[in-house]
């Protein structure tokens, strides 16, 4: 297996990304999973530029709302590949929000410099921009991996 097969083709974006009918392989799955965190680690560091921050800030709640949606039709399209109700979609959400979170509290305060952070505020320096990103890949790779093995 190789990685072109995880990567996410532009003439399968609609289909994998959009959508809640349906179905999805793992393979899809992890297509889908993997844009979709791409997309918002982008738009995160975007944030952090001088004189744009603000403007991609703006633009990010657009894409995170898109995102979202995103997210959900493609766990929902998985667990109906696996034969699962697309309900337990809610059940993956509160598993990568606590993850996440987990994650949150052990490397904000080690990324952001010893500072105190939950990670809940808007990250404003790389560090908290760092570790909200990677809070946010452990904790979508760690559910997504779950998933992905129905």
């Amino acid at each position: 297996m190789s990685i072109d097969n995880f990567i996410l083709k532009p003439a399968e974006a609609k289909q994998i990304l959009f959508g809640s009918a349906g179905k999805l392989s793992p393979q899809d799955f992890a297509k889908g999973i993997i844009a979709i965190v791409a997309i918002n680690l982008v738009m995160q560091f975007l944030t952090l530029l001088p004189g744009i921050g603000m403007l991609v800030a703006i633009i990010g709640i657009v894409v995170g709302l898109a995102s979202i949606y995103a997210w959900v039709c493609v766990y929902s399209k998985r667990f109906h590949d696996a034969g699962k109700s697309g309900w337990m979609t809610i059940g993956a959400f509160l598993g990568v929000v606590i993850v996440a979170v987990a994650v949150s509290f052990i490397l904000a305060p080690v990324l952001n410099g010893g500072a105190s952070s939950t990670g809940f505020g808007m990250a404003t320096t790389f560090g908290g921009v760092l570790a909200s990103n990677l809070a946010s890949v452990i904790a979508n790779g760690v559910v997504g991996y779950f998933v992905y093995k129905m």
